[in-house]
């Protein structure tokens, strides 16, 4: 399995027609057809850019971040109206992108939901990462409420409360996929 099919793989599906439909905003959008198989393929390495561009900017960004202002748990509102403007602008920026590259596509009425995109991705996990997230997933979210139950720190408190229903979700995503990959057929 490629890189570009497993980081792609939850914005792309085919409907009962077998058309291709592609959702650039995910479940947050609605999805276009995809004319052909030449330009699915051009959308499909964009995209992937696109998905790689959004980790080394949100990376970039908090190093920089914590360069100058220490550790999160640290923070007070300067940083976080950074960080919160940063990604609102860098959001806007890609929906404006998303929009000029898929001008002249058919809209689609299906929409992506968000159970499906998480199966989908989950299909598309290579299985050392699936059993990562298996093993280290639950590992993560008993520490987030062991967190929760010891911290004198009022962020470290609200950090591990976001982080619950993340760690659940990566080892349910990472569960179903390995399920997926074992069963027959």
């Amino acid at each position: 399995m490629s890189i570009e099919t497993f980081l792609t793989s939850a914005l792309f599906k085919r409907d009962q027609a077998g058309r291709t439909i592609v959702y650039p905003n995910g479940v947050a959008g609605c999805g276009y057809f995809v004319p052909d198989a030449e330009t699915e393929q051009r959308m499909r390495r964009t995209m992937m850019w696109a998905v790689l561009a959004s980790a080394v900017f949100g990376g970039a960004g908090m190093v920089a971040l914590m360069t100058v202002y220490g550790q999160i748990f640290d923070w007070t509102a300067e940083p976080w109206i950074i960080a919160v403007a940063a990604l609102m602008a860098f959001n806007f920026g890609y929906r404006g992108w998303a929009k000029r590259l898929m001008r002249g596509m058919a809209t689609a009425t299906e929409r992506m939901r968000l159970v499906e995109a998480w199966k989908r991705q989950a299909e598309a996990m290579p299985r050392w990462y699936l059993w990562f997230n298996a093993i280290a997933g639950p590992l993560l979210l008993v520490g987030m409420v062991y967190n929760i139950a010891v911290t004198a720190s009022a962020m470290m408190a609200v950090i591990s409360v976001v982080c619950i229903p993340l760690f659940a979700v990566a080892s349910m995503q990472a569960l179903y996929g390995l399920r997926r990959t074992q069963a027959p057929g």
